[in-house]
């Protein structure tokens, strides 16, 4: 299986895919033979569907975050696709943004059996509103980016906001034991926070005090 939940992931949490989806999801899953991603997976056996009508309306606005800074970091990449290392830098960073879009809409196939826990998100509710005003500024300032710096600072902008912690918190507010076991869920900020400290001191050396002050959000990040 590909992408960013693979079938090792799967074989090493069984009866948490069982319990979150069932017997035909985790057979597909972990067939030699298969090589769609997990959500693919998910999606033929109707679980994105069947979560369609009830979502929560709180995981559905996430899904949205992620996919606006998706597109923001997307727009950079061909913005500075002459540079050799700052236009792969934000593909990778689009790249790791579609993951996220992804595992969150893999936490909505859970919540049809797992449930959703409104009362671990409700703290965090209140920013979904800031961090998509955020993001229309983010999206308004795209035409006055004239520098790579003048980039990488917008990338700590996004990044140094709540958007993290509220796509963390959504994963808590799953139910579902397969969404707190996965290595994928568990270590997702954490790599895409430390791809972004180990690139860009090399980037814009001149954003090293804003890139501290980055770290220091997520302490968790090993140096």
């Amino acid at each position: 299986m590909v992408g960013v939940i693979t079938g090792w992931d799967i074989l090493a949490n069984p009866f948490a895919t069982i319990q979150a989806f069932g017997w035909q999801v985790f057979f597909k899953a972990v067939a030699p033979w298969n090589k769609r991603a997990f959500l693919t997976v998910l999606e033929d056996a109707g679980l994105l569907a069947a979560t369609a009508a009830k979502m929560p309306a709180a995981l559905d606005r996430c899904i949205g975050l992620e996919l606006r800074a998706k597109r923001i970091y997307t727009a950079l990449a061909r913005a500075f696709d002459d540079h050799p290392q700052v236009g792969p830098f934000f593909r990778d960073l689009a790249s790791q943004e579609q993951q996220h879009a992804d595992l969150l809409r893999v936490c909505q196939a859970a919540t049809v059996r797992g449930g959703w826990e409104a009362n671990l998100f409700s703290p965090w509710e209140e920013y979904l509103s800031r961090l998509e005003r955020q993001m229309d500024a983010a999206e308004a300032a795209m035409g006055q980016i004239g520098s790579v710096e003048d980039a990488l600072r917008l990338v700590l902008e996004i990044e140094s906001s709540e958007i993290n912690q509220v796509f963390e918190a959504a994963f808590a507010a799953t139910g579902a034991a397969f969404i707190k076991r996965l290595k994928p869920f568990r270590q997702a900020v954490e790599l895409h926070i430390a791809h972004i400290l180990w690139r860009l001191p090399e980037l814009a050396p001149s954003l090293m005090a804003a890139t501290r002050e980055l770290r220091a959000r997520f302490p968790q990040v090993p140096s």
